[in-house]
């Protein structure tokens, strides 16, 4: 077989941590309680934390923005939050049941199914949606008065960096979702 008719690896073959994340944060949120949805840790500075439940919905938040910043899309259905509020306080949609939360982590995962299955070879690619994104966040920054050279210097995000900040996110929470857990008792297993 020749180089031309050989298939050519995804970025979620190369890449194979992309899916073992989202697969390890999906466990982790399946292995909630309902009872324990709601529990947040008391930050002994009286800071706001998010709940276990608001953990989760937070991930697939954030995995449907960076999907829609690769596609370009400013849609924001199915998002659970807006983000914080002026004093810092989250504001999230009712769940109604685990579930409900559990379905959203799988939705936004499929959000980057065209992504994963992209060649290899275009983990340095840059869409019009993250040129886009781009352009808007200067916009912002010189707006507030911002210095935008560092962030011009680096230009658009790639593929590869907005799926890195995807994975190092979502990894972030998890792990505090997997600390809260132990916290009250859960067994969570050794990974």
């Amino acid at each position: 077989m020749d180089s031309a008719t050989q298939a050519q690896p995804t970025l979620g073959q190369v890449y194979p941590w992309l899916n073992m994340t989202f697969d390890y944060t999906d466990k982790i949120a399946a292995l909630i309680p309902e009872d324990l949805l709601d529990w947040r840790f008391e930050d002994p500075s009286g800071r706001w934390t998010f709940s276990l439940g608001e953990q989760a919905m937070h991930c697939a938040d954030a995995r449907r923005m960076f999907a829609r910043q690769i596609k370009g899309s400013d849609s924001s259905d199915g998002y659970w939050s807006e983000g914080p509020g002026e004093d810092g306080v989250w504001k999230f949609k009712e769940y109604g049941n685990k579930q409900a939360i559990l379905d959203s982590l799988k939705e936004s995962r499929a959000e980057f199914d065209a992504v994963f299955n992209r060649p290899a070879t275009d983990a340095l690619a840059v869409t019009d949606g993250m040129k886009a994104t781009f352009e808007k966040i200067m916009g912002q920054m010189k707006e507030q008065g911002h210095d935008t050279a560092d962030a011009e210097l680096r230009g658009p995000a790639n593929l590869i960096r907005v799926l890195m900040a995807t994975v190092v996110h979502e990894a972030g929470h998890r792990g505090s979702m997997q600390t809260l857990l132990r916290m009250k008792g859960q067994n969570v297993g050794q990974e």
